[in-house]
């Protein structure tokens, strides 16, 4: 009789599964093959690079340092505009005045150490945020480079249209991102950065949404895509801007960011402000 019970419920189970089985056909709207996420254009928030994109360091003297707060403390006037700002290659003995600018500017700084030449020369980036932040971290990839993480409070906007294309309304929009940034100079690096256990991979099983913006010398910009594609073809690498020696890219996956443009603002001195408009 426990036999015949068993097979009576094995069939009732069937039964009710059966509908699952047929419902569905080849044309069914609502598959899964057919589901895929992408940023919107109704979405955008604005990261601010400054750098010579060169080899040398960003603040050489005082008129550098006055040029970068003037732009700091009256050029991005908005919250919503420094969110977060990028100080490339802020690393020389005018780092205290480079200090100076969190508080002209009210600003949370850290400092993204990029590289180690030897044990007095190092190289890196200071990052200005609104919010405080509980962790930084710094992962290794390859010899004298890391990729410096942390999770600020991102500011931008939704953008609300009708049919028509007319916009309705505007709402701000803030929530933590995985943002990470890096300066590649050898092949060797990015090597270690590419391949199934690499950097890259690490790094995007621990947050596949995370935000990548940073430097990488103008003939490695190649060899970069090269890695990216080959660890993984759902991420992108964006060409921002090239200047004499450098250049900044953008790295997402292709469901959570997408690059929308870039403006740059001279400020003076040989250095520039490059504004990156990204969309989720």
């Amino acid at each position: 009789m426990k036999n015949v019970n068993k097979y009576l419920a094995a069939l009732l189970v069937l039964a009710l599964a059966a509908p699952v089985f047929t419902g569905c056909t080849d044309d069914d709207e609502y598959s899964l093959s057919s589901i895929s996420a992408k940023p919107s254009d109704k979405f955008n928030a604005t990261i601010q690079f400054v750098s010579r994109l060169n080899d040398g360091a960003l603040v050489t003297s005082d008129a550098d340092y006055t040029a970068l707060n003037n732009y700091m403390v009256n050029t991005l006037k908005s919250r919503e505009e420094a969110w977060l700002t990028i100080f490339d290659r802020s690393d020389n003995t005018n780092l205290s005045k480079v200090m100076e600018v969190s508080l002209n500017t009210y600003r949370w700084t850290w400092f993204a150490f990029n590289g180690l030449t030897n044990r007095t020369t190092y190289k890196g980036s200071t990052l200005f945020f609104n919010q405080p932040t509980r962790l930084v971290r710094a992962t290794a990839s390859g010899k004298g480079c890391y990729v410096t993480g942390f999770s600020p409070l991102m500011e931008g906007t939704r953008t609300d249209k009708d049919e028509a294309g007319t916009v309705t309304g505007t709402v701000d929009i803030a929530y933590n991102i995985n943002f990470r940034t890096v300066r590649f100079e050898t092949n060797e690096q990015i090597g270690a950065f590419g391949g199934e256990n690499g950097t890259m991979n690490k790094l995007k099983r621990e947050n596949m949404n995370m935000l990548m913006i940073g430097t990488v010398k103008n003939d490695l910009y190649g060899s970069l895509e090269s890695a990216v594609k080959g660890t993984d073809a759902s991420f992108n690498v964006y060409n921002i801007a090239t200047g004499s020696a450098y250049t900044i890219f953008m790295l997402a996956q292709e469901r959570f960011w997408d690059f929308t443009s870039v403006s740059s603002t001279s400020v003076g001195n040989g250095i520039e402000a490059y504004a990156i408009n990204v969309m989720w």
